[in-house]
C-alpha cells in the first residue's frame, strides 16, 4: 500500500514534466489582411520562447501562399528573412502573397516543426 501512495507522486511529476517539453518553443500569430489594392494576404509573426531557436521555413497553406522572404526592397541586395536565429523574446515577421486567407501554418525550426491549422 505504501508502494502506491509513493509511485503516484512521482508519475505525475513524470507526466507535468512530459507536457512541459511537448509544448512548442514559439509562439505564433498570424492576421489576415487586405492590401489597400483589394487583395489578401497573411502576416506570420514567430517569437521565440526559448533562449536560441532557429526558425528555418514557414509555410502557409501547403504553399500555396508566396512567401515574401526578401528582406530588402532592393533588387541588388538578396539578403532574405529566413532562416533567423532568435533568442528568448525575439519575433520574426514574413508576410505572404497570393491573394490569401491563412487555414494552416507549419513552422519549421532547428528544434522540430509544429502546424497551427485555423477554421
Amino acid at each position: 500500500m505504501k508502494v502506491k501512495h509513493m509511485l503516484l507522486p512521482v508519475l505525475f511529476a513524470l507526466s507535468a514534466q512530459a507536457l512541459a517539453e511537448s509544448a512548442p518553443p514559439v509562439k505564433v500569430e498570424t492576421s489576415n489582411n487586405i492590401h489597400p489594392a483589394g487583395t489578401r494576404y497573411v502576416t506570420v509573426v514567430v517569437t521565440s520562447l526559448d533562449d536560441s531557436i532557429n526558425v528555418e521555413n514557414i509555410d502557409v497553406n501547403r504553399g500555396n501562399c508566396r512567401i515574401d522572404n526578401q528582406k530588402y526592397l532592393s533588387s541588388k541586395n538578396k539578403e532574405t528573412i529566413l532562416p533567423a536565429t532568435l533568442r528568448y523574446g525575439q519575433s520574426v515577421r514574413v508576410s505572404f502573397y497570393n491573394n490569401c486567407v491563412a487555414s494552416e501554418v507549419v513552422v519549421t525550426t532547428d528544434k522540430g516543426g509544429w502546424r497551427y491549422t485555423y477554421h
